[in-house]
């Protein structure tokens, strides 16, 4: 078992929670409004911080790593399907949370590699890179198949009443006629 560092312990902690405030308030929450993600975020983040130093406090295999991996990719968001910047934050939140409790490497390159996720994420998704285009999007099944695009765009937009941006078939069945589409509003 290896001592633990408490400086180093409290530096990484300090560093762990400011970068943590950052990327789920200030770039997270104020910009998508969601608290369900935002907790998520924080809790995954603190967790994989703990379990990285308890892991780090003995000598561990590569095997022990690919396992907490493989552990953590076990966990499947059931209730509600995230979107892509959802899944990024969480993804980010992980890998910040295991960088900085695991005390494998030095405290400024665990800052760095720390600091280099948040940034990318504040960079990546501020709203003046690209803006917001506000949009809808939805799953439609349909009690009709029609395979002409505008054809099909013309059937979906009377149905919805209003227009459409993008359709994308999914799936089509013969019996009973249907389709399943993807639509952008």
């Amino acid at each position: 078992m290896t001592p633990i560092d408490y400086p180093i312990l409290l530096a990484t902690l300090a560093i762990d929670l400011v970068l943590l405030f950052l990327l789920a308030y200030v770039f997270f929450y104020r910009r998508h409004q969601r608290r369900d993600v935002f907790v998520a975020i924080c809790l995954i983040n603190i967790t994989l911080y703990v379990l990285g130093g308890a892991l780090g406090t003995f000598t561990i295999s590569i095997g022990v790593g690919f396992a907490l991996f493989s552990v953590i990719s076990i966990f499947r968001l059931r209730s509600v399907t995230l979107g892509w910047v959802e899944i990024v934050y969480l993804l980010v939140a992980l890998a910040m949370g295991l960088s900085l409790g695991i005390p494998a490497y030095d405290l400024p390159v665990q800052t760095v590699y720390a600091v280099l996720l948040v940034g990318a994420v504040y960079v990546a998704d501020h709203p003046r890179v690209l803006p917001k285009r506000v949009t809808q999007q939805f799953a439609l099944t349909t009690d009709y198949i029609e395979l002409e695009p505008e054809a099909l765009k013309q059937k979906v937009e009377a149905q919805l009443g209003h227009s459409v941006q993008r359709i994308k078939v999914r799936s089509v069945s013969t019996t009973p006629a249907s389709m399943k589409l993807e639509i952008e509003s």
